[in-house]
């Protein structure tokens, strides 16, 4: 194998595959990439066996071949590199990687040792990589971090009325985005994959997405890349069940102003967690923490108010997350009791169609 690339690109697209590797693995051969380079074109493929990525650059083919390589080795030495162009080439059983006045020669691994990539081709639905992006960006942060029913460890990304519903909960709260668009798949895709398919994203291609006909795995694709992700299993809640439709208080807050109280409030506590009441009367909410440790806090905001006297309470770093992922200045929050799931949906729905079901807590 001998090929010249352009280093900028070839660093961009090897950064992207590092997000697919395995950083420490039973495996080895997972801390690796397998480089191609056949016709005009350089491939590089990375597999956690979670996720199977391949990205591929237009690059000056001398000598078509592969090679297995580290992915933490390569990826560093191209980084750093002082030079316009990267000359790769094989010596034996050595990689020989060349740019100005430097020259590297990296150990390889046996090609053959590098695991197959899954066939998963199916009927592919195009989705705007914008959509993806905002789906991904509007729920990642409500998906369960922890051991927990292994549905919720992933995103849910289907098609419901002419809309494309982005999902994602932990049991204590939950994030509903609303594209439009039609979608007549249904996957559940693992969070490390979310952030393997974020980073890959610009936001202004377009992504043909594919389920295999066994429901294992679904495929991303543009012309640049292509991603392969092994679904969870599992069914998952109905989630549009859980959200209410009758409320008996209904407050309209201005976004960056009661996310700033919070945070001031979340200052007293320690650790990322904090319970706050909120108390609403007279076009007033009242945002309150005490603990006897760590003292008492108390921000009044002025806001437009709706219904009856309410009081609840709420783990302060849900609302604070659930705010930082809408782009509307003004946000309704709608509560049914002091003891059932409320509802924050943006002032705008049509401009901004992303809504958050958030448990009450005992304060």
């Amino acid at each position: 194998m001998k090929l010249q690339v352009d280093r900028e690109e070839f660093e961009e697209i090897l950064k992207k595959a590092r997000e697919a590797t395995e950083k420490k693995s039973a495996l080895p051969i997972l801390t690796n990439f397998l480089i191609s380079a056949e016709g005009d074109r350089v491939t590089v493929r990375a597999t956690d066996l979670e996720n199977y990525l391949t990205l591929s650059l237009k690059a000056d083919v001398e000598e078509e071949g592969k090679v297995c390589v580290s992915s933490k080795t390569l990826s560093d030495i191209v980084r750093n590199l002082n030079s316009a162009l990267v000359l790769l080439e094989t010596e034996g059983e050595k990689l020989v990687v060349s740019g100005g006045r430097s020259r590297f020669k990296l150990p390889t691994v046996p090609t053959e040792d590098f695991p197959e990539f899954p066939e998963a081709q199916g009927n592919e639905e195009i989705i705007a990589g914008s959509k993806l992006l905002e789906g991904i960006d509007k729920t990642e942060y409500a998906i369960a971090k922890e051991e927990t029913r292994i549905a919720l460890q992933g995103m849910l990304l289907r098609g419901v009325d002419g809309k494309v519903h982005f999902v994602g909960s932990d049991g204590h709260r939950l994030a509903l985005y609303e594209a439009e668009g039609e979608f007549s798949s249904e996957l559940l895709i693992p969070r490390k994959s979310l952030k393997v398919l974020s980073k890959l994203l610009t936001g202004t291609e377009d992504v043909a997405v594919s389920k295999s006909e066994e429901g294992s795995f679904a495929v991303f694709k543009t012309e640049e890349w292509n991603l392969t992700v092994r679904l969870l299993e599992g069914e998952y809640p109905d989630y549009l069940a859980v959200i209410p439709s009758e409320f008996r208080a209904e407050v309209l807050i201005d976004r960056e102003e009661t996310k700033k109280a919070l945070r001031r409030l979340g200052g007293l506590a320690e650790g990322g967690m904090f319970p706050v009441k909120i108390t609403l009367s007279d076009n007033l909410m009242i945002l309150e923490f005490t603990d006897p440790e760590f003292g008492e806090g108390r921000e009044e905001l002025d806001v437009d108010f709706m219904g009856e006297n309410f009081e609840i309470g709420f783990n302060g770093k849900y609302l604070i997350e659930a705010l930082d992922s809408f782009d509307s200045d003004k946000i309704w929050m709608k509560f049914t009791d002091p003891d059932s799931a409320s509802l924050m949906e943006a002032d705008d729905y049509e401009k901004d169609p992303y809504k958050c079901i958030i448990m009450p807590m005992r304060v």
